[in-house]
């Protein structure tokens, strides 16, 4: 790990962590929560871009830099699915549309408290039928997502194959929180060397998006899904991460049902830390490889 990774670690030990709340979760905790996280939007810097709102049924905005390929990328934001928004991950998308040649649609789904499952999913499906029905062709689309927007990729993908729906080129999944049930052994076993998240707070929330349903429902934690007929998939997570079993879990599904993944574990990284990419040379490097997936995948130079 390089010296800029090791104090990053230790200054979000010490400053995103502990603002997450603990205790018993109520609907004013989420939204200090959303509040937290929008507030500190701007905090990283982004690359330059054009940033276009989208209104209506899909909303959101487009995210663009420089001169376009006919790549796109429907970037799906993070938050645990209480907090987050296309703003907040302008360094991701703006980095993504750089590096990528590529259209970066950064999607607005429908969040808790006001909303539950399948709102977000039902958002996500959404976008994309709606990228198809302006012309844009599903072997130039790339889903991406971080944490709760991996899992919201993952699920995405399982819900346009039930659908009979043309699948994209291929999807990046970011630390993904795969298994809502929160009860993987990382999950136990990383709190200590987690850098950002407190697992007690993303294990009740983790409750309260499963509610009565079935925890083990693959279109709410995709670890229990069947990944035949998925397209290729690229996944990125700390080794430091509690989410660091979902990953791992995602991957061996995929690779059993004949899925191509691409797949790295880099040692001692914090959540998402591709988006600390102004700081780290190892964000840097994954957001290169990522952009050369986006690449290959769609087949364009």
């Amino acid at each position: 790990m390089s010296w800029q990774g090791n104090i990053l670690n230790r200054v979000l030990k010490r400053t995103m962590k502990p603002m997450m709340f603990s205790g018993r979760l109520t609907r004013s905790r989420m939204g200090i929560s959303a509040w937290v996280m929008e507030a500190s939007a701007g905090i990283m810097p982004a690359p330059s871009a054009r940033i276009t709102p989208l209104r209506g049924n899909v909303r959101g905005e487009w995210v663009e830099h420089g001169e376009n390929t006919g790549r796109v990328i429907l970037y799906c934001h993070g938050g645990a699915y209480i907090a987050g928004s296309p703003r907040t991950h302008r360094p991701l998308t703006a980095a993504l549309a750089r590096d990528a040649g590529a259209r970066v649609l950064a999607l607005d789904y429908r969040q808790a408290p006001e909303y539950g499952f399948p709102a977000w999913l039902d958002d996500s499906v959404e976008a994309y039928r709606h990228l198809l029905a302006t012309g844009e062709r599903p072997h130039q689309i790339v889903l991406a997502g971080d944490s709760a927007g991996g899992n919201l990729v993952l699920v995405t993908l399982l819900r346009l194959r039930e659908l009979g729906l043309p699948m994209p080129a291929g999807a990046i999944c970011l630390s993904p929180w795969a298994d809502l049930t929160c009860k993987s052994r990382s999950f136990r076993q990383n709190r200590a060397t987690e850098a950002m998240l407190n697992a007690d707070a993303i294990a009740a929330l983790g409750r309260h998006h499963i509610g009565k349903q079935d925890p083990k429902n693959p279109l709410l934690s995709p670890v229990h899904a069947d990944y035949a007929g998925l397209p290729p998939l690229m996944i990125h997570v700390g080794t430091g991460e509690i989410l660091l079993d979902d990953a791992r879990a995602v991957k061996k599904a995929a690779k059993k049902a004949g899925v191509s993944v691409t797949y790295r574990e880099w040692k001692d990284m914090p959540h998402v830390f591709p988006i600390f990419h102004a700081v780290l040379p190892e964000a840097r490097q994954a957001l290169q490889e990522m952009a050369a997936f986006v690449t290959r995948v769609t087949g364009q130079r």
